[in-house]
């Protein structure tokens, strides 16, 4: 074969590489819950946040379009990521246990996951074995939860709800001693519900962790390398600088 045909083959084989590429791009299914000021719903109706406009800088250096982003209650978008392939969920936190079950870009952010309580009359908590005297509430399906059952405290003493506004409602009406969770969204979902938590603290930092872009195991490595090589090139422009100075006064916010 002559250098000439080689050549030609090579640049068929990128461009049919780069065609497939956008092609499964398009097919991705992109899924958020309400988590201010991470990902949220604005008054039009539209998905928007820190993790929001991160992913669309991403998009333009993979010459991507903007695609769909649909917010759900945080359950269903989990449970349609370990289930409906081509689903990218954010931002997800990244656990040990939920590491073989998905693919990876990160990070977004790190948080803390932690338990909180009233300020007097809860004791600081040191063990997961003292979770079992007390009811803690949880939101199903998230990190919290997770946490809590893979460090085999009792189901029986915890509370399932469905949104963090729920959430913080059982608390703040001594229907839980605990609740679990991020702590910037507890305190985000409490000032959005009208709740203050003055009288309220951190009992126990569970862990901090990672905020990702979690993705079906189906999903392709190379649109997995793709989307890892657009966050690296996006996070060293201007651009992301201000989104995250932006972001950063937000998080501030009381």
């Amino acid at each position: 074969m002559s250098y000439a045909m080689h050549r030609l083959l090579t640049l068929l084989c990128l461009y049919c590489f780069s065609l497939s590429s956008h092609a499964s791009l398009d097919k991705l299914d992109y899924l958020t819950e309400e988590a201010y000021p991470l990902n949220y719903l604005d008054d039009k109706g539209q998905a928007q946040g820190f993790s929001v406009e991160l992913l669309k800088l991403m998009w333009q250096h993979m010459d991507q379009a903007e695609q769909t982003i649909t917010v759900m209650p945080w359950e269903r978008a989990y449970y349609l990521l370990g289930q409906k392939p081509n689903t990218v969920l954010f931002a997800t936190v990244r656990t040990s246990k939920r590491e073989q079950f998905f693919k990876w870009v990160c990070s977004i952010d790190t948080v803390n996951v932690v338990l909180m309580g009233k300020a007097e009359g809860t004791a600081k908590i040191e063990s997961f074995d003292q979770l079992n005297e007390l009811t803690t509430g949880v939101l199903s399906a998230d990190v919290g939860e997770q946490i809590l059952l893979n460090n085999e405290v009792n189901d029986a003493s915890l509370m399932l709800t469905d949104s963090y506004h729920h959430l913080i409602k059982l608390l703040v009406a001594n229907r839980v001693d605990l609740i679990a969770g991020t702590e910037q969204t507890i305190r985000h979902a409490a000032k959005a519900s009208g709740f203050s938590l003055a009288n309220y603290e951190i009992k126990w930092v569970l862990k901090e962790e990672q905020l990702c872009y979690a993705f079906n195991s189906s999903v392709d490595d190379t649109i997995i390398e793709q989307f890892k090589q657009a966050l690296e090139k996006t996070k060293q422009t201007s651009a992301f600088r201000q989104l995250l100075l932006s972001y950063q006064q937000q998080k501030l916010k009381p």
